[in-house]
């Protein structure tokens, strides 16, 4: 008689919320990510980072950083924030350093940003995770601001020295 032996493995998965200064922007990434987990993710489970720090503060240390503000949001008890990062190519460098955590190795990552920027983030991600086996699934927002679109035109230019800067933190 063979004995059949099951596991309850629970797929674990990383929900990437990008920071954004825009206040109503960054709401609409947290609504759309906790949305993305009511609908998709009910038996998995999930750790919760989010990315932001204090853009262009002069005294860092009296603001509140975007991470911190969305984590008031997140009614999850295993969340990590990013709050030294200032842009999208360290989010990403910081993620990928975490991720070498024995708990994440092998876990879904799900990165949610708005659709006026997913594709500088998503080159972006794939310069800093090139040499590794992770892949994302994208969950976008749809708020933008009046000049959002645009501006994403003119930072696409700075993708490859952005993701540059960055590797060499860890250098």
């Amino acid at each position: 008689m063979l004995l059949q032996l099951t596991y309850n493995i629970k797929k674990h998965t990383i929900m990437v919320v990008l920071g954004c200064a825009i206040e109503e922007i960054q709401e609409d990434r947290v609504n759309a990510a906790l949305k993305y987990v009511k609908e998709e993710n009910q038996e998995k489970e999930i750790t919760w980072y989010l990315t932001g720090g204090v853009k262009n503060a002069i005294n860092r240390n009296n603001e509140k950083t975007e991470a911190s503000k969305m984590s008031a949001k997140i009614t999850n008890q295993n969340i990590l924030l990013d709050e030294l990062a200032t842009n999208t190519a360290e989010n990403f460098l910081y993620l990928r350093e975490k991720l070498k955590t024995p708990q994440y190795y092998n876990s879904e990552i799900v990165i949610t940003t708005s659709e006026f920027h997913k594709e500088r983030a998503e080159q972006i991600f794939e310069g800093i995770f090139e040499s590794t086996t992770y892949e994302a699934k994208w969950n976008l927002s749809s708020k933008a601001c009046p000049t959002c679109w645009n501006d994403e035109l003119i930072h696409m230019r700075n993708v490859r020295n952005d993701v540059h800067r960055a590797l060499l933190i860890v250098q």
